[in-house]
């Protein structure tokens, strides 16, 4: 799938909620995790634990208290050097549904969960799961000191969450670095252009040894078979009906029936009135969290 399309698919599947851009990262001393022959289940675990604990701390009722959630997760493994830097990119809508499936929403467009304790979760559900997982001894072996350390944890709020697939979009089909950013290439080196991002994007040019450029860019050549976009809860393919639902109670608009043009399947017929019905969408009825049903006798206007 091509950028565009993915941008377009991601936008048409938004809620009328506030959005936020979480963005996990590992510290530098886990990092040589990744290039050994079990490559492909450090990714898993790194995603495993990112998505868990933000999945706990969002179902917290001291905050969202959405028992169900839903997030879409990138991987983006460079930095604008082309150094090795692996990080999660979450787009995270502030809605959900609560343990009763009643629809939830942030209550503060600015502030989705407290950054110090998904960092905490974060933090402890990577170490727990590194300590069962099936990785090698010598792969489990860290410096205890990681486990003391402030993890990078960044939570941005970002509107209607428009700006923030945007962003995500331009790297999604996108390697380390494209050709308009090399600047020249002679016999022995390689200069390429890069944005200073602690100095206002300040723009600066490398120049590097051929053998540097390419080993900076196979490092970040993933292991086959490997997901580097992953969606969760209503997020996923799977959670449309329950994405649908969340869409409608926050005021998002609802395409109902067939395309245009196309006639909608009969389903059945009124019992009061005998008038053909059709079926446009089908939401969980909200009295089952605890509301009475319907009157039985009610009849249709």
């Amino acid at each position: 799938m091509g950028n565009a399309k993915w941008v377009k698919r991601e936008l048409e599947k938004r809620v009328g909620a506030p959005y936020f851009m979480i963005t996990f990262t590992l510290p530098s001393q886990l990092r040589n995790l990744f290039f050994s022959r079990e490559a492909k289940s450090v990714y898993d675990l790194f995603f495993k634990a990112a998505s868990g604990s933000l999945a706990d701390v969002l179902a917290n009722p001291k905050w969202l208290g959405a028992d169900k959630s839903g997030f879409t997760m990138v991987l983006h493994t460079w930095n604008q050097r082309m150094g090795f830097h692996p990080h999660i990119h979450t787009i995270v809508p502030g809605a959900g549904t609560d343990k009763h499936g009643r629809v939830v929403t942030v209550k503060n467009p600015a502030f989705l969960v407290p950054q110090k304790a998904l960092r905490t979760v974060f933090r402890a559900r990577f170490r727990d799961l590194l300590a069962t997982s099936s990785l090698s001894d010598e792969l489990k072996a860290v410096d205890p000191a990681v486990w003391n350390m402030n993890w990078g944890v960044d939570l941005q709020p970002f509107g209607s969450g428009g700006n923030a697939i945007r962003y995500l979009g331009a790297y999604v089909c996108r390697s380390v670095i494209g050709n308009r950013r090399i600047v020249s290439t002679r016999k022995d080196t390689v200069s390429f252009k890069w944005k200073n991002r602690a100095h206002g994007d300040l723009q600066r040019i490398d120049t590097i040894t051929g053998v540097e450029f390419v080993t900076r860019y196979l490092r970040h050549v993933l292991p086959g078979g490997l997901r580097s976009i992953r969606y969760y809860g209503f997020c996923h393919p799977a959670g449309k009906s329950r994405r649908e639902r969340i869409a409608l109670f926050t005021g998002c608009p609802v395409e109902l029936g067939a395309p245009p043009g196309e006639p909608l399947p009969e389903i059945s017929k009124c019992t009061h009135c005998g008038t053909p019905t059709q079926r446009f969408l089908y939401l969980n009825p909200r009295w089952k969290s605890g509301r009475d049903p319907p009157h039985p006798g009610r009849k249709c206007a």
